[in-house]
């Protein structure tokens, strides 16, 4: 028997686990196996769709720091790990990467089935929002591993099979067509969920440009693998309404029971810049290095170092427990803003970044890619507080390059590409993701994802892979299956390594990035 689906045992344990930290009080009411209700009370939907979010975004410090800080904010180099640790040189630790899979299928989906079957005919808005959320929530899980159990999952079967990428992304499509579709019509001074909605309070008119936005990322994702059917879904998106303003924003309550997991990291002082994010942040003289990072304690200036060190090399690069190096922006994200620093979901600066890249490919975009890649830097510097149009237009039509980041390795500059729009198109793709790499920081999990895709923006390789299937020289792909999942669904497994198309290894493609 798979536990992982079907034990509630399990699912309690590891629910009071992840639980021990801190929950927000909106959900303390179903803190425990969500899979024991037969069916939720009215009273608690709104609950357990807080729950969703909550755990969907992996707030929780613990789980903040094992998905994101430990692996993918690593991998995607906003990051490096000061204190060596063996994720920032490809090495993947089961015992720490089963964290968001548990997460999914133990907490997030279960919460999340119930409120979707609670609504589903008596709620249309409520559970036209939850679909939405589905959809958010499991083309993360996907991207993170390819195939997935996802038709089949939480229906109680003793063996859960995984389903191809390609079935998955096709069914994304269409819940966010037959949800987009029931909120157009919904009455918009309904708020569905309310306060207990963490995102939006309920606004409909949010969520509908938020479900767009995230039709549109699909629908870039899958551009390389199936375009005819990407232009189709981003067009779609566009005509719709995707994001358009800082005020379209999504991002996770917090407060002081449920706190902002980056936040609580930053006294641990691991976390600090990477010389990838130096080198474009400094040859740029770009504003946001000040609002994404605190400069290093020795001198009051801005240092980052290479990703993939050994800790003998960290011992030379930098102090122990870095010093020397920038950490996060300790007035942004500390212990004492932890309460009011909402947890960062989707921004509307990524919209245009992807319509811009939707007009390079020669699709209805709304307007052309120049005009949208400089609404898309416009709109990230004004979320981050630069307002001055001034200071905006100087940044748009910088000409300087990367600079070489003055590291331990002496490490030549990252790139050689400038703000200012190029008249080539293979520059324009290149700008168009670098900026947007810029922009979506600190969300580890969708850059990564985006670099995979893309191969931009360029970065540093890792100065060493400690994984014998991924080389320095290249980027990690995915995660592996769970040695739990080989031990317990062992014929899943292996009918999934089959959907992969090759090994279940770090360096397999997944399907939109063959």
């Amino acid at each position: 028997m798979n536990r992982l689906y079907n034990s509630a045992m399990a699912a309690v344990l590891i629910s009071s686990l992840l639980a021990t930290s801190g929950c927000t009080k909106k959900f303390d009411a179903i803190n425990t196996d969500p899979t024991t209700f037969s069916a939720l009370p009215p009273a608690t939907i709104p609950k357990a769709f807080a729950r969703s979010q909550w755990e969907g975004v992996f707030a929780d410090p613990g789980n903040y720091e094992v998905i994101h800080s430990l692996y993918t904010d690593l991998w995607s180099q906003y990051f490096v790990d000061a204190g060596g640790f063996p994720g920032d040189r490809y090495v993947l630790d089961q015992n720490l990467v089963i964290f968001s899979w548990n997460l999914t299928y133990t907490i997030n989906w279960p919460s999340l089935k119930l409120v979707i079957d609670a609504t589903e005919k008596t709620a249309p808005s409520a559970n036209a929002i939850a679909k939405i959320w589905k959809v958010y929530l499991f083309h993360q899980q996907s991207d993170l591993y390819g195939p997935i159990p996802y038709f089949q999952a939480g229906l109680g079967q003793l063996s859960i099979p995984y389903d191809p990428q390609e079935a998955l992304y096709n069914n994304f499509f269409s819940l966010l067509d037959s949800a987009l579709t029931t909120l157009k019509t919904s009455d918009t001074a309904q708020a569905p969920f309310g306060t207990d909605d963490l995102i939006y309070h309920g606004n409909i008119g949010k969520w509908l440009k938020f479900g767009n936005t995230l039709r549109l990322r699909l629908a870039l994702r899958i551009s390389e693998i199936d375009p005819a059917k990407a232009q189709v879904e981003a067009e779609k998106s566009i005509a719709a309404g995707v994001m358009t303003g800082n005020a379209d924003n999504a991002f996770v309550d917090v407060g002081p029971n449920s706190i902002n997991g980056l936040a609580a990291e930053a006294p641990w002082e691991n976390m600090r810049m990477s010389a990838s994010m130096l080198s474009y942040l400094k040859g740029f003289s770009d504003p946001r290095m000040t609002e994404y990072y605190s400069p290093a304690d020795d001198d009051g200036q801005y240092h980052g170092i290479r990703n993939g060190m050994t800790p003998s090399q960290l011992s030379v690069a930098a102090t122990k427990n870095g010093t020397n190096l920038s950490n996060i922006n300790t007035t942004r994200w500390s212990d004492l803003t932890q309460a009011t620093t909402p947890l960062n979901v989707m921004y509307s600066a990524e919209a245009y970044f992807l319509r811009a890249e939707a007009a390079l490919n020669g699709w209805n975009a709304g307007g052309s890619a120049k005009d949208l890649y400089e609404q898309g830097i416009a709109t990230s510097l004004q979320q981050w507080g630069i307002t001055d149009d001034a200071a905006i237009q100087q940044y748009v039509n910088g000409t300087s390059l990367p600079a070489a980041p003055g590291d331990y390795l002496n490490s030549p500059a990252v790139a050689q590409v400038a703000v200012k729009f190029a008249s080539d198109e293979a520059t324009q793709r290149q700008q168009i993701i670098t900026q947007k790499w810029l922009a979506l920081f600190p969300d580890g999990i969708e850059a990564w994802a985006e670099l995979r895709r893309t191969g931009f923006p360029v970065l540093y390789p890792v100065v060493n892979s400690d994984n014998p299937d991924v080389s320095a020289s290249d980027i990690i792909r995915r995660f592996t299956f769970q040695s739990y999942e080989y031990q317990t669904n062992a014929k899943a497994v292996q009918d999934a390594i089959k959907l992969l198309n090759g090994p279940d290894k770090a360096s397999t493609r997944v399907w939109w990035n063959k």
